[in-house]
């Protein structure tokens, strides 16, 4: 394990200690990760929530979890990272980290799952993950962590909720 791990530190731009908690814990078939995210709007503006960990603004989501849909996996990261309830439309773009140029890069292979929706109800809450949740318009986008979304992630996600697109681009 510990030459994989080299090898793929090697190949990446993370350290070889993160590197292997990646790996060790896994004794499976190897497979994608899977990120979810959402634009969630309310007034035409888009909700974006400032990440405690580089403090810098990303779409509500995270991580799937085991024996939960996407659509739940989606409401629940909403809920946690923002404290509002949503209501999802559709799925607007599947794409392979790997392909695009989200920094750092990763040793595993991540997709990333964007939905349109919009707010449903709630208030906004920071929490442990959180500091700050607010509504950007599509000109006015704060420092994104590009560890998580892109500029483009968010501007195809506003012609998809602008053009009520059920249309899903892929890589």
């Amino acid at each position: 394990i510990k030459i994989a791990s080299e090898l793929y530190t090697s190949l990446s731009d993370s350290d070889l200690d993160t590197v292997e908690r990646f790996f060790i814990p896994e004794t499976g078939y190897a497979t994608p990760k899977i990120d979810l995210r959402a634009c969630v709007f309310r007034d035409n503006k888009v909700m974006l929530v400032k990440e405690r960990s580089d403090n810098l603004w990303t779409l509500p989501g995270g991580w799937a979890d085991q024996n939960e849909s996407p659509h739940e996996g989606i409401l629940r990261e909403i809920k946690e990272e923002s404290g509002f309830d949503a209501k999802i439309h559709s799925l607007y773009a599947v794409k392979d980290r790997d392909r695009n140029p989200y920094k750092p890069k990763y040793p595993v292979s991540i997709y990333k799952l964007f939905f349109v929706a919009t707010v449903a109800g709630g208030s906004p809450q920071a929490n442990l993950e959180v500091s700050e949740i607010d509504f950007f318009s599509e000109d006015d986008l704060p420092p994104l962590s590009e560890a998580r979304v892109l500029a483009k992630d968010i501007h195809d996600g506003f012609q998809a909720f602008k053009n009520n697109s059920q249309v899903c681009s892929f890589d």
